[in-house]
């Protein structure tokens, strides 16, 4: 990046598709969504706050009410390729996929490239 920070890119399942779409979920289902989309909120929300000065963060949803072409290329091609959401890229490489990362699990995979861009910067 030309700023120097790590670019982290998020890429997530449309939670409101298949079968817990509004009105299809019980209420326990509808309940452990909205958690689970509100620890995903705070785990981003800490983060940024964090590594404020050392990265970027995008988050975007991968849904199928929307075009495949419509994301960037590099995620297109991860996306014919089978990779399987949610999935992390930093500085445009896959890092994670198939999991959502807990809080520590991000900052240690942000933290080694953090270092890695200390390191080739100063080459």
């Amino acid at each position: 990046m030309d700023d120097g920070k790590v670019r982290v890119e998020i890429y997530e399942g449309d939670p409101f598709t298949g079968c817990c779409g509004p009105g299809m979920a019980s209420k326990k289902e509808a309940d452990m969504l909205r958690k689970m989309l509100i620890e995903r909120n705070k785990i981003i929300k800490t983060l940024k706050e964090e590594f404020k000065e050392e990265i970027e963060i995008e988050r975007d949803i991968i849904s199928d009410r929307r075009r495949y072409d419509t994301y960037p290329q590099h995620v297109h091609k991860l996306l014919k390729a089978g990779v399987q959401v949610p999935f992390i890229l930093i500085n445009g490489n896959l890092a994670l996929e198939g999991i959502f990362p807990s809080l520590e699990e991000f900052r240690e995979l942000i933290k080694e490239h953090i270092k890695g861009s200390h390191k080739n910067s100063s080459d």
